[in-house]
């Protein structure tokens, strides 16, 4: 039995001066060490610290920026627009411009008769068109200037009694040359007479 007189409890404080001397005591680090464990800060991936670096950026923009104009000049190119077309000169067989040619200085009927014989009726079609609007200029009744569409030369004979067999061949030609349909020699003929009756009707 315990002595509630004899054995009682007191408590007692402990000076700082002697708390502050024990912390210093390297027997006795453990008294202001933080045991928390502290949080790591999440790690950047490969990808973030790239996109870090302003070179890189810079890298992505000129990737995106040089894509879009490949896409664009491709585009371009394959539209056959006149930017890239070439000036004018000599027509090579198979490699025919769309609208650059001076069609004053075209000798059409060698050149025709050439087309024929390699079997390039879609370049042969084009120059019995480019024929047509120079006799039409020559006539007065268009008045050419490279550069313009057959559309703007459709509304130019609009009045002409010419009007319907014009928009007959225009529409052959343009089936032909822009639609790149494969011709075959009996229906280039079929063509080919309907260009020369027309030349003959407006001689």
């Amino acid at each position: 039995m315990f002595n509630s007189e004899h054995d009682s409890f007191q408590l007692r404080s402990v000076p700082d001066s002697i708390i502050k001397k024990m912390q210093d005591e390297d027997a006795f680090w453990y008294a202001s060490h933080d045991f928390r464990k502290k949080s790591k800060p999440p790690k950047e991936s490969f990808l973030e610290r790239l996109l870090d670096q302003s070179w890189f950026r810079t890298l992505i923009w000129i990737l995106i920026i040089g894509g879009f104009i490949s896409v664009l000049t491709w585009y371009l190119i394959s539209s056959n627009v006149s930017i890239f077309s070439r000036g004018p000169g000599q027509i090579k067989q198979g490699d025919i411009d769309d609208s650059t040619e001076n069609i004053f200085e075209i000798n059409f009927e060698k050149e025709i008769a050439n087309a024929i014989s390699e079997g390039q009726y879609r370049i042969a079609v084009r120059l019995m068109f480019l024929n047509v609007l120079k006799n039409l200029s020559l006539k007065d009744l268009i008045t050419y200037k490279q550069g313009k569409t057959n559309f703007d030369y459709l509304m130019q004979m609009h009045s002409s009694r010419y009007y319907k067999d014009f928009f007959r061949l225009t529409r052959d030609y343009e089936y032909t040359w822009y639609g790149k349909f494969d011709i075959t020699p009996e229906t280039f003929d079929i063509i080919k007479n309907d260009f020369e009756s027309f030349r003959n009707r407006i001689q």
